[in-house]
This record gives C-alpha cells, sequence and structure tokens, in this order.
C-alpha cells in the first residue's frame, strides 16, 4: 500500500523547499503527444498511489488538462536526482518513450517550479491568455491530492498560494476581461444590445465546430431559447446530443426563425448567402422595429454585406470580431505585470510560511525544556507544602510558565518567516537557550 505524505514537512533547511516541477504544455509537445501522458481522475489517482509507494517521493499533485500535464513532487531529503527519474519514468516515459526528447519536458525546481504552479493559476501560461477554466483544474488536482494522500503540507500549502494567486488575479486585474475567443465575443456582442441573454431569442445557421463553440457560450451565459438550423441532420443530431438545451430546425426555416430572433449567427461556409439584404429586410417588416444582431462568422460570408446598412440591423463580420478579440488581447496583456506583482506577493506568502517551519521545532524544544524545569522543581516544593495543595501548585505552575513562554514563543515564530536575519535570530536563541537537536 502506497505511504500518505507525511502529517508534519521534514525540518526546513533554506528559504524554499525542495520542489520538482515535470511538466508539457502546448509549447513543448503536440496534441498528438499530449494525449499520450494526459491523466483522467482514474488515472491520475493510480499515478499519484504509484508515485507514493517510491520512498524518494514525499508529496505529489498532478495538474492534467487539455494543453497541459504536470506533475508537481516534494522529494525527500537528499532524493532530488531520484525523485525526477520516478516521476519521468512513471508518468511520461510508461506512456510515451519520445517524452525524454530535448524540449519535451520542462523541469523546475524550487521557487522556480512554484512560481510557474502560479503563473499557470493566474492565467499567465495558458493558450488563451488570462483563461479562467484553469482554477477550477487547480482545484480538482488539489482535491484529489488529499482523497489520495499524496497532499502534506507543502503541497497544501503551495496549492493554496496558487488558487489565491488565481483568484486575486481575476478580482485585482483585468486579466481575464473581454472576450478572446469567437464563441464569447459573439456573447460580448449580444450584451452590448441585450444585458440579460435570458430570454433573447437566437438562431445559430450551421451545426460545425464553430457553431458548437457559440452555442455552449451562449448557454452557458444564460441564453435559454437557442435554436439551431442545419443542411445536413446528422450533425445537427450530434450537437443537440452535446447541448440538449437547443432546438433544431430545417434550414429551409431560417427566413421564419430569423424574423423571430433576436440574434442570428451565421456558421457555415456555404459558397452563397444564407440570409439576402431582401430577405432580411422581409423579415425586419415582421419585426416592428425590434432590433437584430446578425453575427456572421461563415467563410465566406453568409450574409449579403448591404444588409448591414438596414435600419436596426447591427451587421458583425468575423474581421469585426477579431478587432475585438485582438483588442481585448492587447487589455490582457497590459495587465500582465500586475498579475506577475501578485504572484510575486503570494509566492512571498509561501516562502514566509516555509520558513517559519524553521521555528516550530526549537519553540517545541523550549517548551519542552521549561516543562522538564517546572516539574523538577514542583516535585521538590511538593515535600514542603500539603498533599491538598498540590494540584493548585501544578495549575499555578503551569499557568505561569505558559504565559512567560507565550511572547518568546510568538517571536520565535515571526524570526522564522523574517528571511534570514530571522534565522539568524533563530540560531541566538539556540544558544542562549542551549536548545540542541537533541534536547
Amino acid at each position: 500500500m502506497a505511504k500518505a505524505a507525511s502529517e508534519a514537512p521534514a525540518k526546513a533547511r533554506g528559504q524554499f523547499p525542495s520542489l520538482l516541477l515535470v511538466g508539457t504544455d502546448f509549447r513543448s509537445a503536440p496534441v498528438e503527444l499530449r494525449e499520450k501522458v494526459a491523466y483522467d481522475a482514474e488515472a491520475a489517482e493510480d499515478l499519484l498511489i504509484k508515485l507514493l509507494a517510491r520512498d524518494e517521493i514525499a508529496e505529489a499533485v498532478v495538474l492534467s488538462t487539455c494543453n497541459r500535464t504536470e506533475l508537481y513532487a516534494v522529494p525527500r531529503n537528499g532524493a532530488d536526482e531520484s525523485a525526477y527519474r520516478a516521476v519521468l519514468d512513471l508518468a511520461y516515459l510508461s506512456r510515451a518513450p519520445e517524452m525524454e526528447r530535448e524540449g519535451r519536458l520542462r523541469v523546475l525546481r524550487g521557487e522556480e517550479a512554484a512560481r510557474h504552479l502560479l503563473a499557470v493559476a493566474s492565467g499567465l501560461q495558458s493558450m488563451v491568455l488570462g483563461e479562467p477554466e484553469i482554477l477550477g483544474q487547480v482545484k480538482q488536482a488539489t482535491d484529489l491530492a488529499d482523497t489520495v494522500g499524496s497532499a502534506g503540507p507543502v503541497v497544501r500549502r503551495l496549492m493554496r498560494a496558487a488558487a489565491d494567486a488565481g483568484r486575486r488575479s481575476r478580482n485585482e486585474t483585468a486579466i481575464s476581461a473581454g472576450a478572446v475567443s469567437l464563441g464569447y465575443a459573439v456573447v460580448e456582442l449580444a450584451r452590448n444590445i441585450y444585458s440579460d441573454l435570458s430570454g433573447v431569442r437566437v438562431l445559430v445557421l450551421g451545426a460545425g465546430e464553430t457553431a458548437s463553440f457559440v452555442v455552449r457560450n451562449l448557454l452557458e451565459r444564460g441564453a435559454d431559447d437557442v435554436r439551431v438550423a442545419n443542411r445536413g441532420a446528422e450533425r445537427a443530431r450530434k450537437l443537440q446530443q452535446e447541448f440538449p438545451a437547443i432546438t433544431l430546425l430545417p434550414l429551409d426555416d431560417r427566413f421564419d426563425a430569423a424574423a423571430n430572433a433576436d440574434l442570428v449567427v451565421t456558421t457555415t461556409s456555404a459558397g452563397e448567402p444564407l440570409l439576402t439584404h431582401g430577405q432580411l429586410k422581409k423579415a425586419l417588416a415582421r419585426r416592428r422595429g425590434r432590433p437584430l444582431l446578425v453575427v456572421d462568422l461563415g467563410v465566406p460570408r453568409n450574409v449579403e454585406e448591404s444588409a448591414g446598412r438596414l435600419d436596426n440591423v447591427f451587421l458583425h463580420s468575423i474581421d469585426s470580431l477579431q478587432t475585438l478579440i485582438d483588442r481585448n488581447l492587447k487589455k490582457r496583456r497590459e495587465e500582465v505585470p500586475q498579475v506577475a506583482e501578485i504572484i510575486g506577493q503570494e509566492l512571498a506568502r509561501f516562502a514566509g510560511w516555509y520558513r517559519s517551519l524553521e521555528a516550530e521545532p526549537l519553540v517545541a524544544r523550549l517548551q519542552k525544556q521549561a516543562e522538564g524545569i517546572r516539574r523538577r522543581e514542583l516535585d521538590h516544593a511538593y515535600k514542603r507544602f500539603p498533599a491538598e495543595t498540590h494540584d493548585d501548585l501544578d495549575r499555578f505552575t503551569r499557568s505561569l510558565v505558559r504565559k512567560i513562554l507565550h511572547n518568546p514563543s510568538m517571536k520565535l515564530r515571526s524570526a522564522g518567516d523574517g528571511g534570514e536575519a530571522g534565522l539568524q535570530r533563530l540560531d541566538l536563541a539556540r544558544e542562549l537557550f542551549e536548545l540542541g537537536d537533541d534536547d
């Protein structure tokens, strides 16, 4: 049976814990290779159990998404290289020996490994800058490691730092603001006209990959009346299997559907327009002045360009959406320095927590030393006092020692979080109170 992660980390040494990252992502490996080393929850659980069974690994967590697989491990003392080989063999080479080729894997240690994880959680390492889904995936990875027992104190605190960095980045900056995908760009345009998508009648022409992205974004953001018209019935049925809430229509019904819709999105590769100037003009006559937003994502274009000159028709092409996406991406890139500052702050907190561990054994030895003195002196005192007073003496001296040690203990703990100067103060306390490791 796999060994559970230690309940208390090994004595802190230096400014940062021994931490290992071995990972690959969309920058270093093609999708055909990433698929081989992708882990669903069941496979990730099995991998973590196998890693914990290795003597050189104390803690571990696996983060696997469609664009990355990363294994973070805490090696046992002095076992950094053997821990790396264990992770490499079990997580990667067992599934894809070609992963050992130069450039396929990222290997980081210590502070750089932790910084990378915080950047991942903050959206700086995503294929789409600032995408929000990764934060939920970090939480799922943490939950799984907790369930398996591979998340010891270092991994737990590290994943908490990553989650804090991710949440702060999205709450305190605009790193996730604005549409940077075609699907969400359609939603953003719709919200400019209809603040609430619930009750907005949507017509989507086409049932391919682009239509799927559009439908998903609309449904996720509140649209509850989405109709899809497509020439091929089989592809339309597949789309409805993915999104049961949509309603399917024959393509020939698109004219009546457009007259009743508030938003029309076209996504086909038809060689001629599916909606002409004249057809939309007739549809407008039945709308009694209600605006119609038309988003043409087709290539070639599915809507005649002149239809955009009709009153109450707001026509956007794929080029205008790309302009919106580029503008939003520019805004997100401008937020990167502020996100990096947040990452630095959370990384410093994590490092401070780790340094503070240096003080805990020292505090424990100080308290043990004081308790030993208290017990010896109390044993001598008992001989001079009546037996009925012994319990009161015990309570009094216990309270006295606790109060005397309170401030020194707090100072020692804060010194452990005070960098190199703090560690020097801990050494001074060891010398003053003669608190050797073997006390």
